[in-house]
């Protein structure tokens, strides 16, 4: 595995792992456990970048976006950054007002976490969250750990304990790009094994119900290209984009979607074992595929529990996995 030093933040360096297989190659760093690059053969065998990353450290800190970066410790939003747990009431940090976004005003993707090599094609990170930090409960340690496969995904594995009871759901913001870096999503199709979203406001919350897509702009069941004209539903049209969280079908560890770019040959293969994943279309430089609990779940009983108990384990996995197609649709 090849180290090399991305930059420093207050003296304390930043270090760039570049883990391999042979065929693909993925870039991480320790400032927010960010995938910085993944690169993958197209059909012509081309090494092709497909996760919209910055240049320097400076870009990862000052321009936003969340680009590639682990996010806690409650990924999506939280209505009015306030949950209630064990009749205690927490107030977490505000960043999208007047909710709580991605964890907060400096959630995971801008902390630096420790890592640990494992051969060239294992990266281990650690993290240790404070109690109270972000308003949250607890001191949670988080591990998580990227591996490049043999079977050419990246996947990447999701461990945390806290010494009390806490709400958690950790997740990765890349933007996946399957066509290059020189050409925007604009051709990528993309499928989804959803029946259902659930539905938000104006703000992007949701507050406990489900739609069906059956109908609906919101449905790719069926492989179909995920630009189009969004003008037929009105919230979408509001947006100009997709910004939805979607009720995966099935359980366990499982293929949930797929993106194509016919232009690259590249197929990318979203397998999970999360009960919902947002899928994000507003940057052009990619789409993010979020595997994740749904978005404020810590205030809607219908949506899957997010406590962590005192002692127990989170673990959760999703691997995204390439390969050449010559078409899905």
């Amino acid at each position: 595995m090849k180290k090399t030093l991305f930059g420093t933040i207050d003296q304390c360096p930043i270090y760039k792992y570049t883990l391999q297989n042979g065929v693909m190659e993925a870039d991480i760093i320790t400032y927010g456990g960010t995938i910085t690059a993944v690169r993958v053969p197209d059909h012509k065998g081309k090494l092709t970048d497909v996760v919209a990353g910055w240049e320097n450290l400076e870009d990862y800190q000052t321009k936003g976006g969340y680009l590639g970066a682990i996010i806690g410790r409650f990924g999506n939003r939280i209505e009015n950054g306030r949950f209630t747990l064990n009749n205690v009431t927490y107030q977490v940090g505000i960043n999208e007002a007047p909710n709580a976004l991605h964890g907060g005003v400096k959630g995971f993707d801008r902390q630096i976490w420790e890592a640990t090599e494992e051969g060239e094609h294992t990266l281990i990170l650690h993290y240790l969250s404070k109690d109270g930090e972000e308003g949250f409960p607890g001191n949670l340690n988080v591990t998580v750990t990227y591996t490049v496969t043999a079977e050419n995904g990246l996947s990447i594995d999701y461990k945390a304990v806290s010494d009390r009871d806490t709400v958690v759901n950790l997740t990765n913001h890349a933007y996946f790009n399957v066509a290059g870096p020189e050409y925007t999503t604009a051709e990528s199709v993309l499928r989804i094994d959803a029946d259902r979203i659930t539905p938000a406001d104006s703000a992007l919350i949701p507050h406990n119900t489900f739609k069906a897509v059956e109908g609906t702009l919101y449905d790719f069941r069926t492989p179909a290209p995920f630009i189009k004209d969004l003008s037929g539903d009105e919230t979408l049209g509001r947006r100009g984009c997709y910004d939805e969280n979607y009720v995966l079908n099935g359980e366990g560890l499982r293929a949930v979607a797929q993106v194509y770019a016919p232009r690259s040959g590249i197929s990318l293969t979203v397998v999970t074992d999360r009960p919902g994943m947002q899928i994000y279309t507003g940057n052009p430089r990619g789409i993010a595929l979020e595997t994740q609990n749904f978005p404020n779940a810590v205030n809607c009983p219908d949506y899957p529990g997010a406590v962590l108990r005192a002692g127990d384990c989170y673990h959760t996995q999703t691997i995204y996995r390439f390969e050449i197609k010559e078409n899905i649709l």
